[in-house]
């Protein structure tokens, strides 16, 4: 545990599996997710679960909460947390950048995100805290105008304005967290500060707005893409307190780390056709590089990257590359190339030092969405071994 003040739950992200109407959410979750429960040999599992925008309207203007409800209960899953990222079919044959619409300055998005709320309170145990991840404004290229900057933070205030009327009705605390990736309008922990100091600040909103505004709206931290980023975790973490900004959810997950120039000259050829099975058209793979010459550089996808190293020439990469994609959480490294996933571990440390930058719980959510485009030999005979075997090892880091 890593604060005994402190409830923490540990689950998984469902948006793993495809599905964008409520009864094959339901059924999902009968095929994988109860069956992850019973491989652990746990009463329960803390869920995080994924609506579309139109599973959620499904759900609320169909009368389906009840029947939702009592599907979880029945299951043994404990809803905590909904992934309020992606809005439209995630699983479709191209996401892409179509992942990061509609963006926060479109009404659309507030009103999906009302949607979850409504959805999540009806669904949390009495009590229980609630969080709902977002994503981080929009698409970094080209960057928001700042008229859409300003419409984005004005739709956050009305939110969070909502959430604390709701909070002082009913005692219920439900925060929106935003979640920095490579290459967004909030592409790390550093610019997501930059927001909240530029646009929802004391001097823009008044001392008791922002207070309400720093209570319910949060940051999303997830590990792979601190690790894409370089992001020294413990120094960001800190910097956001200074700042009041509290960590509303932690998704656990692990990024792909090619170290070139460790590797001899045959090596660097096999890793190269290695990363290549990586290089798949559902998802975008943003991938840094570094370099002693150049330092760092964000390519935004990693097939347009490796199309500069063609197969039938002698060239290769130097330096290290870090890609954004979700690989299983337990793996550290498979024929030459590495995974972050030792930056898990330097995160639970800093969060056993610092749970004061946290909710009431410590919401912790295995999100390896991925798994449905991994090179086949690193997937599993069935999708919930391979989740089960994440939360293992995340819970044996834990003990």
């Amino acid at each position: 545990m890593i604060d005994h003040d402190k409830n923490m739950l540990l689950g998984y992200c469902t948006n793993v599996h495809a599905g964008i109407h409520v009864d094959a959410i339901l059924e999902n979750l009968r095929t994988h997710a109860l069956k992850v429960r019973k491989l652990l040999g746990i009463p329960s599992l803390p869920v995080g679960l994924w609506f579309s925008e139109t599973a959620a309207r499904e759900a609320l203007n169909e009368g389906r909460l009840q029947h939702i409800r009592q599907e979880l209960q029945d299951m043994g899953l404990v809803p905590y947390t909904f992934n309020g990222f992606p809005q439209g079919d995630f699983h479709s044959q191209i996401v892409k950048h179509r992942v990061y619409l509609p963006t926060w300055w479109e009404p659309s998005r507030l009103d999906y995100t009302r949607d979850l709320v409504q959805l999540l309170d009806s669904l949390l145990e009495p009590g229980r805290f609630g969080s709902i991840s977002t994503l981080p404004i929009g698409w970094g290229t080209p960057q928001p105008t700042g008229e859409q900057w300003t419409q984005a933070a004005t739709r956050l205030v009305t939110l969070a304005e909502e959430l604390h009327q709701r909070f002082e009705a009913s005692g219920r605390l439900i925060v929106v967290a935003l979640e920095p990736e490579p290459g967004c309008a909030i592409t790390d922990t550093a610019s997501l500060r930059r927001f909240f100091s530029e646009y929802l600040s004391e001097s823009q909103l008044g001392s008791a707005t922002a207070a309400r505004v720093r209570q319910h709206v949060t940051m999303c931290h997830d590990i792979c893409h601190a690790a894409v980023m370089c992001e020294d975790q413990e120094t960001e973490l800190l910097a956001c307190q200074k700042e009041g900004i509290r960590v509303g959810k932690v998704q656990i997950s692990s990024a792909i780390r090619v170290c070139w120039d460790a590797l001899a000259p045959q090596a660097r050829i096999e890793a190269l056709d290695q990363i290549r099975q990586f290089a798949e058209d559902r998802y975008l793979h943003q991938t840094m590089i570094l370099t002693k010459t150049d330092g760092r550089q964000l390519v935004e996808d990693l097939p347009a990257l490796l199309s500069s190293f063609s197969e039938r020439s002698n060239s290769v990469p130097s330096g290290e590359w870090r890609i954004h994609f979700h690989v299983p959480v337990d793996v550290a490294a498979w024929g030459h190339i590495e995974s972050t996933h030792g930056e898990i571990d330097t995160f639970l440390e800093h969060a056993r030092n610092h749970a004061e930058l946290f909710g009431p719980d410590l919401h912790l959510e295995v999100e390896t969405y991925a798994w449905g485009v991994l090179p086949e030999a690193m997937r599993t005979p069935h999708l919930y071994e391979g989740i089960a075997r994440e939360i293992r090892w995340v819970q044996s880091k834990l003990s």
